[in-house]
């Protein structure tokens, strides 16, 4: 359902997520988050967060992401790869904060994350 890639070089990190979540996939989800940025050690992070093999998710799993959302306050660059309006239409509720962009790609993510190159299509 899931998969975290910490890429230390650049300060990164990769979440790749597919299909539905259910509340304690979630919960963990946030959980091993949180973990890998501590055993990774970094002080601050740029996160890519590529949902384009995901349905629209229930409201009460919204809910509950923008819960643990309150948690990562070491990141400083959010990109969204969605292809999904729908998608991105839900999760602009969640993902307010200005630096969240919403990309069509993971190579928009990399531009926009370590080059400043802003998306031309999906900004947030």
């Amino acid at each position: 359902m899931y998969k975290i890639v910490v890429d230390r070089t650049h300060t990164l990190i990769r979440l790749d997520v597919t299909g539905m979540l259910t509340a304690a996939v979630a919960d963990q989800l946030a959980g091993d988050m949180i973990a890998r940025v501590m055993e990774a050690q970094l002080e601050s992070y740029v996160l890519i967060i590529d949902i384009s093999r995901c349905p629209v998710q229930s409201q009460d799993i919204i809910g509950l992401i923008g819960g643990h959302l309150t948690k990562m306050k070491r990141a400083r660059g959010v990109a969204i790869v969605t292809g999904s309006t729908l998608v991105r239409v839900q999760l602009r509720r969640i993902f307010d904060q200005p630096f969240t962009r919403f990309v069509a790609t993971h190579a928009e993510a990399l531009d926009w994350l370590l080059a400043a190159k802003e998306p031309a299509a999906l900004c947030a």
